[in-house]
Order: structure tokens, then C-alpha cells, then sequence
């Protein structure tokens, strides 16, 4: 079996701060209260354009200009590099290493990368030291109103990003920072369905809701759900025909009777791991990211084919059915010491040849144009098996989004995951 570079490393993935998002250690308000703040607030189509608190909530529908300030302009045109260290703020290990090196090599200065576990986390400490990081590693959609409005991070300059304008994969949305004043793309990623097609005989992209996988008790004990409160609840309401973003207390109490009735017949686990769950067989069905199949390959038991994982993204299905996308952000902090040299990483990981080599590493997509299906393919980074995982641009309007929700609803989301999962 071939071994993954991550084999070995005390790896932290990105998407691990879902487990411990949706467990905060905070005691909730009552469900009826949550439901009652939420009733106040919703407006229809379970979404508004402003929290209580008055910060501006970001969706296609209510694209968000984020300010640029006196007190907080971009950095001057045609300044030289500092000398570093460039200070780096991240999921642990969300640069390769190699990756870092030639940065070092190329620019001659020295990188710190400082790990956070989770979104909340990077916020907070952005709120009491943002200025000790040069780069954040990464912004997640629901986050970046946040940082801007609260004048935690500085707009770009794209004079120092020549890589960045055309190499966006085309068609990307930047309603979350209209114009791409705070924030580039760096990696992008579907939620979908994985299933051991050597065990799974259902043909699950004929289905016409494919959701419904997840609750059929033929697969009782051997399927997995993504493990935090956004990604489960929007299984359910996606299923529903709802909004990811769903706010509407009498959908809520739906969609958690749907989860509680879920866990009590399917005897869900709930995990983010399913590649190294492979040579266990412990599941037959994932719900799963896009980027979690670049792994599957070097995880798969003795004596099973690559051709043996299939994956679908509902959109892509005979449904139709509405599924999850979205990417992550690079984001440089209000003064930052060295914000030439972050300007300058973001160029370099927009570089075609330094993103493919980021790639075979991390496997989650770069959100460039340079990146297709058929490299992919001939590069070595896919099987041809599992290349139309690959986000093309026709893909893009496809999908929906997780947003930032109001304190409430996002109180409402952790509530009804914990009473669903007991914790996880």
C-alpha cells in the first residue's frame, strides 16, 4: 500500500474544529428560548441580512462590501520585502512543508507557523493579538464579516498579487467580500456522499433524493455522519429541500425530529476520518468532503481497488438535489510586522506549479483555473476513478453555502447537535 505523506504526522486537519465547534463547553439557553430569539429575528427564506447584533450577514442574495477605512488602508505600492520571519496563523499543517521551504529559499526569510484548532479560536485570538500573525491560514466564509468589520485584518494590496486576479478558478462568488478587498481563495471543496461500491449495490446518484441514504436502516451501524453542528444539521434540511442556512424555528424543530429519529433507527457514528476508517470497513456510506477522496487511495484495504469508492455530489445526481460548497480564505492581520512577505505567500501559493505540489500533499483542491480534471489525472495527484471529483468552474453556481448565522441560530445549531448526538 502506498503511504500518505500525512502517515506518521500528528495531523490536525481543518475540518477537525468541527468536533469541537459544535462542543463549546458553554451552557445553552433553553431550546424553546433559542427558538423564541430565532422566531424574532427570521425573516423569510430562513435567512437575514443583519444579526442582532448588527453585523452585516453576508449571502448571495445580500453580497457584503466590506469597508476600507482610514485608520486601516491597504500597504503602499512597490515596498520592498521585511525580513521576516513570516508569521504564519493556521490549521496545523495546512502548508506543506515543502511548501515552506522554498518560500524560505526563495525569498530568504524564516516562517513560524502558529497552529489553531479551531474558527472561533482564530477569532479570538485575532481580537486580543491579531497583530503577531502576518497570515491567516485559514478564514473560513461564516468568519470573514467579522474580521472586517471589526477592523482585525487590512484590506489587500493587489499590486503584490499579480498570480491572484486571473488564477481564481472563474465564477467563484465574493459575496461574503464583494471585490476581494479582505480575503483570496485557497482551497475549495463539495459535501457529498461516499460509498463502498463493492458492498453498496443501491445505485445512490439515481436516487431522486439521495439524502435519504442516510436514514435507510438496510445500512444501520455502517453509515457515518460529518461530525459538527453545521455539516449534520445541513444534511437534514438539504434532504428537506432547506436552506443550509435555515433559521425558521418550525424547519428546526423538524430537522432535529428527523436527526433524533436518525440516530435512534441508523445508529449513526459521527466522524471526519473516513479514510482512515477504510481498512476497518466500518462504513459502508460517509457523508464526506470532496477532498477526503485524494486520501482514500492510499488508505483502502488489502486486496480493494480505488474503483470500489464512489462519490456523489446530490447536485450532480438525478435529483438535483442542492449540496454544499464552499473554500477557504487567506486573510492578512490589521498590522501585521511583515505584510509584504503575506502578500507574497499568497502570490506564491497561486502559482500554478507551487499549488499542484501544495496539493499533493494537503488533497484538498486549489481554487485556481490551473487545476482540472485531466491534471489531475496525468499529474499522479487522482485516479482516473475519482477525477470527477474535481470542482470545475460549471460546478460553482451548482452549489449552497454554510453562512454566518446569527448568535442565536448558531446557538439553536449546537443545541440541536448535542441533543442528536450526545456530544459526539
Amino acid at each position: 500500500m502506498s503511504q500518505h505523506p500525512k502517515d506518521g504526522r500528528n495531523h490536525l486537519s481543518r475540518r477537525e474544529f468541527l468536533i469541537r465547534a459544535g462542543m463549546t463547553g458553554v451552557a445553552l439557553p433553553s431550546l424553546g428560548a433559542i427558538l423564541a430569539a430565532c422566531a424574532k429575528k427570521a425573516t423569510p427564506g430562513g435567512g437575514g441580512s443583519v444579526s442582532p447584533g448588527g453585523l452585516k450577514l453576508a449571502s448571495p442574495d445580500n453580497p457584503v462590501t466590506l469597508p476600507v477605512t482610514s485608520d486601516n488602508p491597504p500597504i503602499a505600492d512597490g515596498l520592498q520585502h521585511e525580513g521576516g520571519p513570516l508569521k504564519i496563523f493556521g490549521y496545523n499543517d495546512y502548508i506543506y512543508k515543502k511548501v515552506l521551504n522554498q518560500f524560505k529559499d526563495t525569498f530568504g526569510v524564516g516562517v513560524q507557523y502558529t497552529v489553531f484548532d479551531t474558527p472561533d479560536e482564530m477569532v479570538s485570538k485575532m481580537k486580543t493579538n491579531g497583530s503577531d500573525f502576518d497570515l491567516i491560514v485559514t478564514v473560513t466564509l461564516e468568519n470573514i464579516g467579522k474580521l472586517g468589520f471589526g477592523k482585525l485584518i487590512q484590506p489587500l494590496n493587489q499590486s503584490y498579487l499579480p498570480n491572484v486576479g486571473p488564477g481564481i478558478l472563474s465564477g467563484l462568488p465574493d459575496f461574503y467580500d464583494v471585490g476581494r478587498v479582505y480575503a483570496a481563495p485557497y482551497v475549495i471543496y463539495t459535501t457529498g456522499i461516499a460509498w463502498r461500491n463493492d458492498m453498496v449495490s443501491d445505485d445512490i446518484a439515481a436516487m431522486d433524493n439521495p439524502y435519504d441514504i442516510y436514514w435507510d436502516t438496510r445500512f444501520a451501524g455502517k453509515t457515518h455522519l460529518l461530525n459538527g453542528s453545521r455539516d449534520l444539521l445541513a444534511a437534514a434540511l438539504l434532504r428537506r429541500g432547506y436552506s443550509p442556512n435555515e433559521t425558521d424555528p418550525t424547519k428546526l424543530d423538524q430537522v432535529k425530529q428527523d436527526l433524533l429519529d436518525g440516530a435512534n433507527t441508523m445508529g449513526w457514528k459521527y466522524d471526519h476520518v473516513d479514510y482512515t476508517e477504510l481498512s476497518t470497513n466500518s462504513w459502508e456510506i460517509h457523508n464526506t468532503w470532496s477532498g477526503q477522496m485524494a486520501y482514500y487511495q492510499y488508505y483502502l484495504p488489502k486486496g480493494v481497488d480505488i474503483t470500489a469508492l464512489s462519490y456523489l455530489w446530490p447536485p450532480q445526481g438525478a435529483g438535483k438535489k442542492p449540496g454544499l460548497i464552499s473554500h477557504d480564505l487567506f486573510a492578512i492581520p490589521k498590522g501585521a510586522a511583515n505584510p509584504v512577505l503575506a502578500h507574497q505567500m499568497i502570490n506564491f501559493l497561486y502559482d500554478t506549479k507551487t499549488s499542484l505540489l501544495n496539493y499533493s500533499y494537503e488533497g484538498y483542491q486549489p481554487a485556481i483555473n490551473a487545476f482540472t480534471p485531466d491534471i489531475a489525472v496525468s499529474g499522479g495527484y487522482l485516479p482516473e476513478s475519482l477525477a470527477y471529483t474535481i470542482i470545475t468552474p460549471d460546478m460553482v453556481p451548482l452549489g449552497v453555502s454554510e453562512l454566518e448565522l446569527a448568535p442565536a441560530a448558531t446557538q439553536l445549531y449546537q443545541q440541536i447537535y448535542t441533543e442528536v448526538t450526545g456530544g459526539a
